[in-house]
């Protein structure tokens, strides 16, 4: 009678034990980070590429959306020749595990083509069925990291409105530097819930760098009212324009390279990030399926 009792007591916690775990599955969320630039050519595929993969490295799990309607060209940089992108997807001819390619150390790569731009013409039925096939990954993945086009157009601030963290990259130049401002200064102007990082790319040095980051960040709580965090910055050098003609990413080519020294800075203060964002997100509820939910209201608005 002893034995029987203590067996149901073990199997009562066992099934208690397994309700929380999957509980808590059901509420984890993946960290949803949308990629821009103010202007185009300042790196920003070859940051989200290195970026993904470093995290990946990491042993974090990561899916990648080249959401660069114009200029698509994550799967270029990795060799890789995908047969189907989201189109396909909103088209009902393919599943999203179809046009999911798979890139090193287990990243996931979605390639966005002309189905990005139809996202925002898709009927209310249409939209929700993407959205609820693209929240399937939602707890799947860590991280899933968003590369968009350059610029203020529709499809760019689509994007940057409905995410909850937004990275902006600039290079040191004067009109990279006025462009990225511009975007920080239209996401300020619809939006005040929007975390914002900021990477100097090309830089001459780390005393460049941090200078450049600092008088940005100054500008934009001066004139914006608004907080930016500067995550790092990367070092010009020939290895990492080597890397993009050989296809391959610069960090798994040259990992000793300065510039793969600040990928990994980045990608760590971005991890050490982590909590502090899944507490402060309460008012936008994070993840991808929320995330694929406001670009659906935002284009139907």
């Amino acid at each position: 009678m002893k034995d029987q009792a203590e067996k149901l007591r073990e199997m009562a916690l066992g099934i208690k034990q397994q309700i929380e775990e999957d509980l808590r599955y059901e509420m984890r969320k993946t960290r949803v980070l949308v990629i821009t630039s103010g202007k185009g050519g300042v790196g920003k595929s070859t940051l989200a590429l290195n970026l993904a993969l470093n995290l990946c490295a990491r042993g974090k799990k990561v899916v990648l959306m080249d959401a660069d309607l114009g200029l698509a060209n994550l799967d270029i940089m990795l060799g890789l020749v995908p047969q189907y992108n989201l189109h396909h997807l909103i088209l009902g001819k393919k599943s999203l595990k179809d046009i999911t390619i798979s890139g090193p150390y287990g990243l996931k790569i979605i390639p966005g083509g002309s189905g990005i731009n139809e996202l925002a013409n898709l009927e209310s039925e249409e939209l929700r069925r993407i959205i609820a096939e693209l929240g399937k990954l939602d707890g799947q993945y860590d991280y899933m990291i968003i590369d968009t086009g350059a610029g203020i157009s529709k499809n760019v601030i689509t994007f940057v409105l409905a995410a909850n963290e937004v990275l902006v990259i600039t290079t040191p130049e004067p009109t990279a530097i006025t462009d990225a401002y511009g975007i920080v200064k239209s996401i300020a102007r619809k939006s005040g819930a929007i975390n914002l990082y900021l990477v100097v790319n090309r830089v001459a040095s780390n005393s460049e760098g941090i200078m450049v980051a600092e008088k940005f960040k100054l500008v934009c709580q001066k004139f914006l009212e608004l907080s930016i965090t500067p995550l790092g910055h990367i070092v010009d050098e020939p290895l990492v324009g080597e890397g993009i003609r050989r296809q391959q990413p610069f960090i798994t080519l040259f990992p000793k390279t300065a510039a793969s020294s600040n990928i990994n800075t980045i990608a760590e203060r971005l991890l050490s990030d982590d909590q502090k964002q899944i507490e402060s997100l309460g008012a936008r509820a994070g993840g991808i399926r929320n995330f694929f939910r406001r670009i659906g209201g935002i284009v139907k608005s």
